[in-house]
């Protein structure tokens, strides 16, 4: 069996010929998930667009998580909370400053984890490919990445636009 979780508020679903309650909710851990739904409304019914597969589980345990970010999480829109909750502690383990890369005297990148050359900030570990969107959201470079604030704004960006999607990689 599915479970699938709306993110928005209670509504009604038009699936065909078949009408079913779809209720916001906010996942307590573990979690089992199949898949996110992005739910877009029309004047006359309410379509669901399958934004990407996600975690089957998330751990119970606080150290596989950050819970002192988790308010924070939730006030930025990050939902589900425990999802990102564990991608933050799978990403940067918790540190906000976290980055994946190393730069010469120079300037010049001489090692990442990313075989395209690009690199993550911050911690959520946003890649360094968005920065015309951090420039947009943020109004700085991709130095802006290690505050939470940009970090959490583009990451909410980045969720209402292709979903957890961006993440699959810290996803089991």
């Amino acid at each position: 069996m599915k479970v699938i979780y709306a993110i928005g508020t209670a509504m009604t679903v038009t699936l065909g010929l078949l009408m079913m309650p779809v209720h916001a909710v906010a996942p307590t851990a573990p979690v089992t998930i199949s898949t996110i739904v992005r739910v877009s409304t029309t004047t006359s019914t309410t379509t669901l667009t399958t934004i990407a597969p996600v975690i089957s589980v998330v751990p119970d345990d606080i150290n596989q998580r950050c819970p002192a970010l988790e308010p924070t999480l939730r006030e930025y829109g990050l939902r589900p909370v425990a999802v990102f909750s564990y991608i933050a502690w799978r990403e940067s383990r918790c540190d906000v400053t976290a980055i994946n890369a190393r730069w010469n005297s120079a300037g010049e990148i001489i090692w990442t984890l990313n075989r395209d050359g690009s690199y993550d900030s911050g911690l959520l570990q946003i890649n360094s490919t968005w920065k015309s969107v951090t420039r947009r959201i943020c109004g700085g470079d991709l130095s802006m990445l290690m505050t939470l604030d940009c970090n959490l704004r583009v990451a909410k960006y980045l969720l209402d636009n292709g979903g957890l999607g961006h993440w699959s990689a810290s996803l089991p």
